[in-house]
């Protein structure tokens, strides 16, 4: 079955860490404890980006890193919390999934067994299902935002970067926290974990999690909550340390989530006759209306189901003082179905199901050697992964002229199999105590096995037991692929630091799970990229820089084809930006902090129809002769030019504990959805505000009020043109509206 339903029997009560009064931005991962500032200025955090533990500050590659603590001062429960964080980032939500864009590079399709070019990793295991991306944060650690190709020491598909979750581990000492929130729309969160030490050598930690608010907006037609959320997840990890050279880790979690989440909202027209009239939506024609963008009007009300859990063993031996080995074993499973609507407005023209599941095997193996003058890491990786998934979608004749009978309609589907295997290496040598060199390497080689179908019945009526007429179609393609690194860094004084650096990065090809056609060509990124990492001030100023330029070619580019979500290849784009973050302590305890991005990113040649508006451009045709545009110099969808995110906190004593003050402003320039790059396929740019009021006790129990997207703004997160069958309606997901509330919170 495509959704395999788990009984949750018990759930270790919520998770993670509460609500910190601290008024630092990130947290000290060797000591895992809230940041401080003070007379010390702003407080540093150790990452492991280069698979080593090295200071933010050291690491010559533009990495964001955002400690728990400040994950838990923003009430931060998925990673759509920290886009404004992180220049270059942007992170969206769309029939469950995750779109991930880092510079412009990400993923521009939903459809199933499609796959990010932006890499998840969580304590080193890559996801290679987007949608599992949203269900991991609580008892979180840190998170690292790398940007820009990671060819060399992470596993697959991260031509964009890599996002990397890393979870807090057992303690040999006791501690357990809780926190419990309640908001508008009937917001009932809770979070708690416990870690202790079962003799000398063996610690646990249980960490879990539930959330539950009702409905952002309502399905007019039946009265229910649409767009709400009740989710629960659990963690237990089990350490072992048997002598003082071997680490054992050992890891399990488990994810559900059953709700209304997940219709399409309706947006607005987009489609145009080939003598250039505009074109109602069908639903509108025969009948139907605007619900406005937070509600929806559809004849069945929206289902989201989804579960995933996995288990890892993470063993680690110092061969010797310098040297040392680890494996990391992991089995992930996903499953999610999504029963929505591509025909909101009021009239049962279009239900469609997306289903997916997935099961995913990997082995990794890194020899560390860390010396004086070198910092070398070599391993290899293996992953298998098994993808089921399916499209679905029984037709009203009405959306055709016929009678109000349903057809069997729109099918694509089948099965994609993944066989991926990876050696590599890089080496960052000291030429002298200011001058590093580093090179790295890996050659990559990946084989997908497809087996799929594509229907469009309009013979037979709808019987949901029914299966696609045509035969299964089969195909393999094997993708190999050669990604160095070199990069110089140096310190020009003390505590600042320049690095360049020139990469590749590599997405392997794929087949568009379900249209029954030939693979696609690998993404192909020849980055170049400066930067500046510098603390000044005596410790009380921080300004990273980076500036960046990529070629980047054979891009998997997302867009409606008949009914089908597919990629095709665009032929290439460039990409060049300037980013930059600086944090601030002008007096004791108030904490500025300015994140920008500038990105250009052009198509550099892409010629493409719109079945939206069937004559083109008038003077633009496809390799087959028909009508088609020139994209050429359009921006790449999910890539804004400008953003910037402002916050300020200050914190202050008040009898018998503290008071901190936060305040956010994230400004974004407009957004596209699709390629063609119509202001009704976007959203225009936009402001919000966000604002967070701690008090802490002397006893450790705290309380936070916050409120999200102050001014109440209506943002879409994405958005689509639909099929012709149904006029070419713009179709979508929207951001919640503002929300707020209080939280309490207490560490033991």
């Amino acid at each position: 079955m495509i959704y395999r339903k788990l009984r949750v029997t018990s759930l270790c009560s919520a998770a993670a860490i509460a609500l910190v009064a601290s008024p630092a931005l990130a947290q000290n991962s060797a000591q895992q404890s809230d940041d401080t500032t003070g007379s010390s200025g702003i407080a540093d955090i150790v990452v492991t980006a280069q698979k080593r533990a090295e200071s933010v500050q050291d690491t010559p590659i533009a990495v964001s890193a955002i400690g728990g603590a400040a994950l838990a001062q923003r009430g931060a429960t998925d990673l759509t919390a920290i886009s404004s964080s992180v220049p270059g980032l942007n992170v969206s939500e769309q029939v469950g999934q995750a779109r991930l864009t880092l510079r412009g590079i990400g993923v521009d399709n939903i459809s199933t067994g499609a796959e990010s070019s932006v890499a998840f990793n969580q304590d080193g295991v890559f996801f290679s299902r987007s949608a599992a991306a949203l269900a991991s944060f609580y008892d979180v650690e840190r998170v690292e935002v790398l940007r820009g190709p990671q060819g060399t020491l992470y596993g697959r598909n991260a031509t964009g970067g890599s996002v990397n979750i890393i979870t807090n581990r057992p303690t040999f000492t006791t501690k357990a926290g809780v926190s419990l929130t309640y908001g508008n729309y009937d917001t009932i969160n809770a979070e708690a974990y416990y870690s202790t030490g079962l003799t000398d050598k063996v610690a646990v930690r249980l960490a879990g999690q539930i959330q539950n608010h009702g409905g952002y907006g309502e399905n007019l037609v039946s009265g229910s909550d649409v767009d709400d959320k009740h989710s629960q997840a659990i963690r237990g990890q089990l350490l072992f340390e048997p002598t003082e050279r071997l680490t054992i880790l050992l890891g399990a979690d488990y994810y559900h989530q059953k709700d209304r989440s997940n219709i399409y909202h309706y947006f607005g027209p987009a489609g145009f006759t080939a003598a250039g009239a505009p074109v109602t939506p069908t639903g509108l024609l025969l009948g139907g209306y605007n619900p406005g963008p937070r509600n929806v009007a559809s004849a069945r009300d929206p289902s989201n189901r989804a579960e995933f859990w996995g288990l890892r063993a993470d063993i680690s031996y110092e061969l010797s003082d310098t040297l040392s080995l680890r494996s990391l074993t992991a089995y992930r499973s996903s499953a999610f179905l999504v029963d929505s609507d591509l025909n909101p407005v009021g009239n049962d023209l279009f239900p469609i199901t997306f289903g997916e599941t997935s099961d995913e095997y990997s082995q990794e193996l890194q020899l560390n050697l860390d010396t004086d003058r070198n910092k070398l890491v070599i391993g290899a990786f293996y992953m298998h992964e098994k993808i089921d998934g399916f499209i679905q979608g029984p037709l009203n004749l009405r959306a055709v002229g016929g009678p109000d009978l349903f057809v069997q309609g729109f099918y694509s589907g089948g099965r994609l199999k993944t066989d991926a295997a990876a050696v590599f290496a890089q080496d960052s040598y000291s030429i002298t105590d200011a001058l590093r060199v580093t090179v790295g390497a890996r050659y990559s080689w990946e084989k997908k096995k497809v087996a799929d179908q594509s229907d469009f019945n309009f013979d037979d009526l709808y019987d949901p037991a029914a299966g696609p007429r045509f035969p299964v179609h089969r195909d393999s393609q094997t993708f190999k692929s050669f990604t160095p690194k070199i990069g110089l860094d140096f310190d020009i004084a003390r505590d600042v630091m320049v690095y360049a650096s020139f990469s590749k990065g590599f997405k392997a090809g794929t087949f568009n799970l379900g249209s029954t056609g030939p693979a696609l060509d690998p993404e192909k990124v020849d980055a170049y990229e400066v930067g500046l990492k510098s603390t000044l001030l005596d410790g009380h100023l921080r300004a990273n820089l980076s500036g960046f330029y990529y070629d980047y070619s054979d891009l998997q580019v997302g867009k409606v084809q008949g009914q089908l979500l597919v990629l095709e290849n665009a032929a290439a784009a460039e990409i060049y930006g300037l980013e930059g973050e600086f944090t601030l302590e002008p007096v004791r305890d108030l904490i500025l902090t300015l994140n920008a991005s500038w990105l250009h990113s052009r198509f550099k040649n892409y010629v493409t129809a719109d079945q939206a508006r069937p004559a083109g451009d008038g003077t633009t045709v496809d390799e087959n002769g028909l009508p088609a545009f020139d994209l050429s110099g359009n921006r790449l969808p999910q890539a804004p030019r400008y953003t910037i995110d402002l916050t300020a906190q200050y914190s202050f004593d008040l009898p018998g504990g503290s008071l901190t003050i936060r305040g956010e402003s994230n400004w974004s320039d407009r957004i596209y959805f699709s390629p063609f790059n119509l202001n009704y396929v976007s959203q225009p740019a936009f402001d919000t505000q966000n604002a967070f009021v701690t008090y802490r006790l002397d006893n450790g129990l705290r309380f936070t009020g916050y409120i999200r997207n102050i001014g109440n703004e209506t943002i879409r997160a994405s958005g689509q043109v639909a099929t012709t069958l149904l006029g070419s309606p713009v179709i979508g997901f929207v951001k919640p509206p503002r929300t707020y509330g209080l939280t309490i919170a207490a560490d033991f």
